[in-house]
């Protein structure tokens, strides 16, 4: 997942964020010995890994003959930036002929492993002769269970959910973002609660803060066409769950009534996702809006967070999540967040911040109003959120993820 993220910076999502910060935390840890594992896309994980860690990277346990052709892959694309024409056809054909031998898939020996070797799979299936091998133990983590519960959010044939529980052995921890997916899951599956730990992920401090440098704002506004216009901010890939159509018409009706000033615009970041063309119809509706709904696309980490300090307020108005990390980036940059009622979410922000039924819309608009019209509502609301961002933190993150490490019994 880094890897390819690595090759198409608009996939990286918040997953592969948490993967990140996984990584990034176990291999800084003197007690763990951490190594590296790529179930697929090899070079691309590889170039990765190199980019972050350069010759101190950890050592990757694919078998030799695919870390072998994955060398001379890098070693042709070493000329070129991986953008290019060259880049994408040395890839393209590469990847066409791994298609080819059905060779797309990586494999393992977990036999010749290391005595008390964990294997931890942040996202996909954990492979098939790993689950297998007795000498081995697993760990799994879950985000959420999306789309079993909700087939009709996601494209047909998305498998990766089912696949990733049904590879889950007798023995496998499970890993949860929230307690709220640790009950689905539970509910789901029959599997043990004794089996499953939650650990709450956390906002990047180093991404996500409070920006006061006037030129730093302006210009981010600059650059969005922002204008001096106030300006609410939602932060979701554009796919029905997140309930961004919803947003919008509320938005517009409490513009068209006049219920918040004449020039107060509403930001929506984020990459195409899903049945992305129902959120554009809703905007299509509604040409006389046109200027004042800025659709921004993919924003870089790096501009997040003036985007977010400029903003009147954060709205997340999401059907469902399994943690909800928008709403607590935002919390970390002191910003007001208007959010669904909804378990996950409520784990997250408390009491923190406003929590509306994710479709009522008398209750959006009510909010969305409040936090406009009343400057000593969003002074409280944003000292709130940060006072409540300061109980997540990575630190602790990483911590809960050693400590189920050290009480998981020995493999057989």
């Amino acid at each position: 997942m880094l890897g390819m993220g690595y090759y198409y910076r608009k996939s990286r999502t918040g997953v592969s964020r948490v993967a990140e910060r996984l990584l990034m935390g176990l291999w800084q840890r003197e007690d763990v010995h951490l190594k590296l594992a790529a179930s697929s896309h090899l070079p691309e994980a590889m170039r990765y890994a190199h980019s972050i860690f350069g010759k101190k990277e950890p050592v990757f346990i694919n078998r030799g003959i695919e870390r072998r052709q994955a060398m001379i892959e890098n070693e042709l694309l070493q000329p070129f930036p991986q953008d290019s024409l060259p880049s994408k056809v040395i890839r393209e054909c590469f990847y066409q002929t791994k298609k080819m031998l059905r060779a797309e898939r990586a494999h393992f020996d977990a036999r010749q492993w290391p005595s008390g070797t964990i294997y931890h799979s942040p996202f996909y299936a954990i492979p098939a002769e790993i689950a297998a091998c007795n000498s081995v133990q697993t760990v799994q983590t879950v985000y959420d269970l999306i789309p079993i519960f909700h087939p009709e959010w996601f494209p047909d044939g998305d498998q990766s959910v089912q696949l990733m529980l049904k590879a889950l052995g007798n023995e496998t921890q499970v890993v949860t973002v929230s307690e709220a997916t640790k009950a689905d899951l539970c509910n789901y599956t029959g599997i043990d609660p004794a089996r499953v730990t939650p650990i709450h992920l956390a906002a990047v401090s180093s991404l996500f803060y409070p920006v006061h440098d006037q030129a730093v704002l302006q210009a981010i506004r600059h650059r969005y066409h922002l204008g001096d216009s106030p300006y609410f901010l939602s932060l979701a890939t554009f796919e029905p769950r997140k309930n961004l159509d919803h947003l919008i018409r509320c938005f517009i009706d409490v513009a068209e009534s006049n219920a918040i000033t004449s020039d107060t615009k509403l930001v929506l970041v984020g990459v195409r996702g899903w049945k992305f063309d129902k959120i554009m119809a809703e905007l299509a509706k509604h040409t006389a809006m046109r200027e004042r709904i800025i659709v921004t696309g993919f924003v870089p980490d790096d501009q997040l967070a003036p985007l977010y300090s400029g903003a009147l307020g954060f709205v997340y108005p999401s059907l469902y999540e399994g943690f909800g990390l928008p709403p607590l980036e935002a919390m970390q940059c002191g910003l007001p967040v208007i959010v669904s009622d909804i378990p996950s979410i409520n784990e997250v922000v408390g009491t923190a911040g406003i929590s509306v039924p994710p479709t009522d819309a008398s209750a959006l608009c009510e909010a969305l109003v409040k936090v406009a019209n009343v400057g000593r509502i969003r002074e409280t609301m944003a000292a709130q959120s940060l006072q409540r961002a300061k109980l997540f933190s990575w630190e602790t993150f990483i911590q809960n993820h050693v400590t189920l490490y050290e009480r998981m019994p020995a493999a057989r």
